[in-house]
């Protein structure tokens, strides 16, 4: 009996001063001025203590990417600073130009396009060469032609010129 009444007594007397204890805490806790203690706290101290790879661990990445603006970030990015970095013949060397040609709708391209006018264009330019070609070639038969009436003439003065102008003025 003695050692239950003791042992009650005990309980009692621990419970107490937890009580107590708890309530001394309370009173620092509310009299400690929180700025005068952060001023007397060498952070770096701190940070040595600090092991950065278990707090990365604890760190969902995908929360942080959610929280991020990405039009602020791209916003503060200077893209002609990034292209200017980019090596251009690696990039070109991974492009499959074959993939891209496969990708391209042929229907639709000759669809969209107006081949009425191309061919008006094309065969516009093909008549204007074959015009000139015609009157470069009637000129020549004209000058050969001439060649030979001279000579079946017998006239042998020469080619004929540009004709005289009508109110010629005489030199003195």
């Amino acid at each position: 009996m003695r050692r239950s009444a003791s042992r009650r007594f005990a309980e009692q007397l621990e419970s107490m001063a937890q009580g107590v204890a708890q309530r001394v805490i309370d009173l620092v806790v509310e009299a400690l001025d929180v700025n005068v203690l952060i001023a007397r706290i060498d952070l770096n101290v701190v940070l040595a203590r600090v092991d950065l790879n278990q707090v990365l661990d604890r760190v969902d990445l995908n929360q942080v990417l959610d929280r991020v603006d990405l039009n602020q970030v791209l916003d503060r990015v200077d893209l002609n600073e990034v292209l200017d970095r980019v090596d251009m013949d690696k990039l070109m060397a991974r492009v499959d130009i074959n993939e891209i040609a496969g990708r391209i709708d042929i229907e639709a391209l000759v669809k969209n396009t107006d081949l009425g006018a191309l061919l008006a264009s094309s065969s516009s330019t093909i008549a204007t060469e074959t015009v000139d070609l015609g009157r470069s070639h009637a000129v020549s038969m004209d000058d050969t032609l001439a060649r030979w009436v001279s000579r079946l003439r017998r006239n042998h003065t020469g080619r004929a010129g540009p004709p005289e102008l009508l109110n010629a003025q005489e030199e003195p």
